[in-house]
């Protein structure tokens, strides 16, 4: 019975994944299996791990010849079972953290009442589905009503819209949406994320939102909950910084949170910093604007004078960077095309209206509006800025916004600008395209001015992204991959089992020597071409092997020993790998027939065939 169980479950298993490879309506079959697999794989794991720490204890216990190495082994394995597994100095994996939030544990049953909403509306029956995962913690059915306590997440809404897709349904989740919200004040800021049991807050909590969040309950749990982020939340990071921008200010949108003192130089943040917050203290560097022909002489008189003179070809690439920027033309073109209006989807509430009235065939989309073009004071205003360096950015949107200007304009706006070059990025591309023109020889002055620029944004950017990291605090310490540079895990790989293996090799590589040297003794034909063909290839790896037929004319280049090489590589040794891999796969197919059949049982330690 033993031996029949597991040829059973393996012949079963082996007949779904053959069938959900080749029948498409049985493909969900074999993803079943396939987890079953893996979940008997890890317990294989765990049982192959107890039965090596058996066998080496004992060998240890008993002192047998050899119990050292019996120990070595199991220390090594106990100390990468457990650098892998608890990810010893580990880093925190980015795709996890919740940057510019802070947190705090609070289940769902400790919610506020006031914040539990109640629609009508019946959860669909599936006879194969629960609840997503996402909401099950939140959302219940009670006389005749939907309940969801806490506040809903963008990422629930989807789920739930994928439930199930009806009209009906849909309209719903719709007003379940609208619905599970914190209060007007709060958007934006509170949230709840049921998987994780926080309570989060974005930024920095002030006394108004704590005051308003405080009140919503009695319950101990959610007055600790608000009191933990507020005194979380009021925390401010400072470091030193060695370059700051020309010109630096602090971006609007972060003047609350974000200061800057000159002496000493320091940059301080308050509170936690999101991406969006960090990408807009990275991005103060403007864009450049189109240089003009005096501006591009200059340019070169200043790089001619830190060194030599420029060659006429080097002239060339200068003038084609500092030429190569954008135009007030292109941005307005860029403007005009995101003002066409485009249709806008109804809601699945107003669809399901207009069935109920009766319209058979459903447009999903609402007619487009209007164009929006930028108007005669607005592309004067693109070329003025395009032409004067004392205009901002910002200022330039406070003019567009002064008449007609969409939401869809301002950001291809933003991805305009964040697409052009600064000034640092041109400095570099200039210094690259030079080095890449044979002969150039780039004086230390001439180089270091054209990455000045460069080398400033670079050591901003370092200081931001430290002020970005100081100023967060990891949610999930060990959540980055095992094999992350830095950890313990990788340390072991880098530092133990790579140089054993290399040394390894290296033995190995004296017994290779050995034996190639007693197969290739010509002593028959075969072992004639045996021998030719190793030495060819030997050599055609090696430098000498290909400078010793280097002279040979490029009419007759095919008998150079690197060309042959790659001869016998590509022809010989692939047809011959071909031959060998076809023969292996009718070698696995028929073998695993007769495993699946119950004709051959050797795998299970029976010795009939």
């Amino acid at each position: 019975m033993k031996r029949t169980v597991p040829l059973l479950i393996t012949t079963i298993s082996g007949f779904l994944l053959i069938a959900a490879a080749f029948i498409p309506a049985t493909e969900s079959w074999g993803e079943v299996v396939t987890v079953w697999f893996d979940i008997l794989a890890a317990i294989a794991f765990i049982l192959g791990g107890g039965n090596l720490m058996k066998v080496n204890l004992k060998k240890i216990s008993d002192r047998v010849p050899g119990w050292g190495y019996a120990a070595v082994t199991l220390i090594a394995f106990l100390l990468t079972l457990a650098a892998g597994l608890g990810k010893i100095g580990s880093p925190p994996a980015s795709d996890q953290e919740f940057y510019g939030e802070t947190f705090a544990s609070l289940p769902a049953a400790a919610f506020p009442e006031s914040q539990v909403t109640r629609i009508a509306g019946e959860i669909p029956e599936k006879e194969e589905a629960q609840l997503p995962d996402s909401v099950r913690r939140q959302m219940s059915q009670e006389q005749g009503e939907i309940v969801f306590r806490g506040w809903i997440l963008p990422n629930q809404i989807e789920d739930l819209k994928s439930f199930k897709q009806t009209l009906e349904w849909q309209c719903t989740v719709e007003n379940l949406a609208e619905a599970a919200q914190p209060p007007e004040s709060l958007r934006g800021k509170a949230f709840y994320y049921s998987d994780h049991s926080a309570l989060s807050f974005r930024g920095v909590m002030d006394e108004a939102s704590r005051t308003e969040l405080a009140a919503m309950s009695d319950d101990t749990r959610w007055q600790q909950a608000v009191d933990s982020i507020y005194e979380a939340s009021q925390k401010t990071t400072t470091i030193d910084v060695d370059a700051v921008p020309t010109g630096f200010a602090v971006p609007a949108s972060l003047a609350d949170v974000v200061s800057y003192s000159v002496s000493p130089q320091q940059l301080s943040m308050a509170g936690p910093m999101s991406r969006s917050q960090r990408d807009a203290l990275i991005n103060v560097f403007p864009p450049l604007r189109p240089a003009s022909e005096a501006e591009i002489q200059q340019f070169i008189d200043e790089l001619n004078g830190l060194g030599e003179p420029l060659t006429e070809e080097q002239q060339q690439v200068v003038e084609r960077n500092l030429r190569g920027g954008w135009t007030a033309e292109e941005l307005i073109t860029v403007l005009d095309g995101a003002g066409q209006a485009q249709p806008v989807a109804k809601t699945a509430c107003e669809m399901l209206a207009e069935k109920e009235q009766g319209v058979t065939e459903i447009d999903p989309f609402h007619p487009p509006g209007d164009d929006v073009e930028l108007t005669n004071s607005q592309q004067a205003a693109i070329g003025q800025f395009a032409n004067d360096e004392s205009i901002t950015v910002a200022d330039l949107v406070d003019q567009l916004q002064a008449e007609t200007f969409t939401g869809a304009q301002a950001g291809a706006m933003a991805a305009f600008f964040a697409a052009s070059p600064t000034a640092g990025g041109r400095g570099k591309t200039i210094f690259q395209d030079l080095l890449k023109l044979p002969g150039t020889n780039l004086s230390t002055g001439q180089r270091d001015w054209l990455l000045a620029d460069f080398r400033s944004e670079f050591e901003w950017k370092k200081s931001v992204y430290q002020l970005f990291t100081a100023a967060h605090t990891p949610k999930y310490t060990w959540s980055g991959p095992y094999q992350s540079g830095g950890n313990l895990f990788w340390w072991l790989y880098e530092y133990a089992f790579k140089p054993l293996t290399a040394t390894m090799f290296a033995m190995l590589a004296f017994y290779v020597a050995s034996a190639a040297f007693r197969a290739f003794r010509a002593k028959n034909l075969e072992a004639i071409l045996l021998l030719g063909t190793a030495f060819i290839i030997l050599l055609g790896r090696t430098y000498i092997g290909v400078a010793m037929t280097a002279w040979i004319p490029d009419a007759l280049k095919a008998f150079r020993i690197d060309e042959l090489t790659i001869y016998i590589m590509s022809i010989f040794v692939t047809t011959g790998n071909r031959a060998i891999m076809i023969g292996v796969a009718l070698g696995i197919a028929s073998v695993s027939l007769k495993v699946l059949l119950g004709i051959d049982r050797s795998y299970l330690g029976s010795r009939e065939d």
